[in-house]
């Protein structure tokens, strides 16, 4: 009966071919009756069975009753196939192309970079020529260089990320002040904008490991606390689009002398009390001061002849008064429905 088996497999892949061509349902009916119908190549196969014996039949049958099964199947997945077309067409059909398009979210930017824009224009306007670092910085040029040795607390282990002994993470942008010095010679005017640093700081509502610095420094003849005040009340001009006062108090830090927690005048309240200053009328920002002697000789810079001051505010902290926020976690976690209010 090798013949049975041979027409079995001559009709399977006739049907294949067969099915290829249908492309609606009607075809597909029409190739159904040919070969499944009541007349069809599969109905006469199973006639041939009358004539075998009981083993023949049962060995034969098998073998037809797969075929029909797979030409039903692949018969039915066709069908299928077809009406889901016909579905997409039919939807395609009542689309009104005049109506406006379905509009894509765009992104929006993060308060630290709208900040970044404002303090990047405020500065240039002032003929200040913006510079950036190195995040991963060695011993001398994050502590040494800029007055802070050995046994300074900040030279901690617990307070910074080190690398290697004589590599950390930078604690602070002051770094930028002295590779600037060392490359350029005054007069010069320098500032960093949103420098990302890092310290081993618990995280809390207003601390976080990660955080980003404003760094200026302007070194030239004749400078003094004076101009650094002019300097910070243009700065927060271009922030907070109002003039504040500035108001200095003394505060010991290595890299400069005399320095100074700066305070300013608080922008929302006009200096008569608000939830944002505390009810005092001021807020604290950073610190500030004219640059160390020793600092200036470190870069071969003579501090008879020159002067300067350096600032180093929080950028996070500037972002959280003018926005509202209350948590700095809020600037870090990315969240989508906190970034889209601004």
């Amino acid at each position: 009966m090798l013949f049975i088996a041979d027409s079995i497999k001559q009709i399977y892949t006739s049907f294949e071919a067969d099915l290829l061509d249908v492309s609606n349902e009607d075809q597909a009916e029409s190739l159904k009756i040919a070969y499944l119908g009541r007349k069809g190549q599969v109905r006469q196969l199973f006639d041939t069975l009358a004539s075998m014996s009981p083993e023949e039949k049962k060995q034969y049958g098998g073998a037809i009753n797969d075929l029909k099964n797979k030409l039903q199947d692949a018969l039915q997945n066709k069908l299928n196939q077809l009406q889901e077309d016909k579905s997409k067409q039919e939807k395609l059909s009542f689309y009104d192309y005049s109506l406006p398009g379905r509009p894509f979210p765009i992104g929006h930017q993060h308060p630290l970079s709208l900040i970044g824009q404002q303090l990047y224009d405020t500065f240039r306007s002032l003929n200040f020529t913006v510079v950036d670092g190195n995040e991963i910085e060695d011993d001398y040029h994050n502590f040494e260089a800029l007055n802070i040795p050995k046994w300074h607390p900040a030279r901690k282990m617990q307070d910074s990320f080190y690398i290697t002994e004589n590599m950390l993470l930078r604690t602070h942008t002051s770094t930028v002040q002295v590779r600037a010095m060392e490359k350029m010679k005054p007069p010069l005017r320098i500032v960093s904008i949103n420098g990302r640093c890092y310290r081993r700081d618990a995280s809390d509502a207003t601390h976080y490991p990660v955080f980003h610095q404003i760094e200026g420094l302007y070194i030239d003849e004749g400078l003094s606390m004076a101009d650094l005040s002019g300097l910070l009340v243009e700065m927060m001009y271009g922030v907070f689009g109002r003039e504040v006062e500035i108001r200095f108090l003394p505060s010991y830090f290595p890299f400069v002398e005399p320095g100074a927690e700066t305070l300013i005048s608080c922008p929302f309240c006009r200096k008569k009390g608000c939830q944002v200053c505390q009810q005092s009328g001021w807020i604290e920002l950073g610190g500030s001061g004219m640059v160390h002697p020793q600092v200036l000789r470190n870069v071969n810079i003579d501090p008879a002849k020159y002067s300067g001051f350096a600032f180093g505010w929080g950028v996070d902290r500037l972002a959280m008064l003018k926005y509202g926020i209350e948590d700095i976690r809020m600037l870090m976690d990315n969240h989508i429905h906190f970034l889209e209010q601004f």
